[in-house]
């Protein structure tokens, strides 16, 4: 299938290119946030790279082709720059619309464990989490909600705890690397479809963690 992917340099959209091209047969195009990231992703194809359009209607022709959209980019969820916070939202609505009028099969939204209920020094953050989720989830279109825990660079173990809700966990952290492989395969899981999930590193595989939903 034709997989958009966007934040495509954001640290889980770029593990989630890599695994996409090396892994999938998914023909796999990215958008980025600056024209300088695009270097960092020519091993796709030049073609296959655009910058975050601004224009209603080029986003609209970006999203045209495409099977699947996953939004894979965020912020640094200790900013307290409410423009930086609000551009992310703004420009995860805009991508939502652009998927909902070209009806997309599957939206896959990459978002924050703690959206359900924001508070403490993330709360901004959450909260704009949470109204991306509750958008997506009324335009109608098939999607997926995977909330991760705190990213760590630790090398990827492949083993995962992947439940509807996880709570009062001391380590939430999961490698970009396993938040990746969990939405590459939530592309063609029916297990995933309209689902809300919440993800961190465990010792269940991501295959039976799927199966398990």
């Amino acid at each position: 299938m034709n997989v958009l992917i966007a934040g495509a340099c954001d640290d889980t959209g770029r593990c989630l290119v890599e695994y996409l091209v090396k892994n999938t047969d998914h023909e796999t195009y990215a958008v980025v946030h600056e024209e300088e990231q695009k270097q960092a992703l020519e091993y796709i194809g030049q073609d296959r790279i655009s910058t975050m359009p601004s224009d209603v209607e080029e986003l609209n022709a970006l999203t045209e082709e495409m099977d699947a959209v996953i939004y894979a980019g965020g912020c640094d969820v200790k900013t307290n720059d409410q423009k930086v916070i609000k551009s992310v939202l703004e420009d995860t609505k805009a991508l939502i619309n652009a998927a909902a009028r070209n009806k997309v099969k599957r939206f896959i939204l990459l978002s924050a464990m703690g959206a359900d209920d924001p508070q403490g020094s993330k709360e901004d953050y959450l909260y704009k989490k949470r109204e991306a989720e509750d958008y997506l989830k009324n335009t109608g279109m098939d999607f997926t909600i995977i909330r991760v825990g705190e990213l760590s660079s630790e090398k990827p173990s492949g083993k995962v705890k992947l439940e509807e809700s996880i709570h009062w966990i001391k380590d939430p952290a999961v490698s970009c690397e396993d938040v990746a492989k969990v939405m590459a395969a939530s592309l063609d899981s029916d297990r995933m479809t309209n689902k809300t999930v919440e993800l961190i590193s465990g010792d269940t595989s991501v295959e039976d963690a799927l199966q398990k939903m």
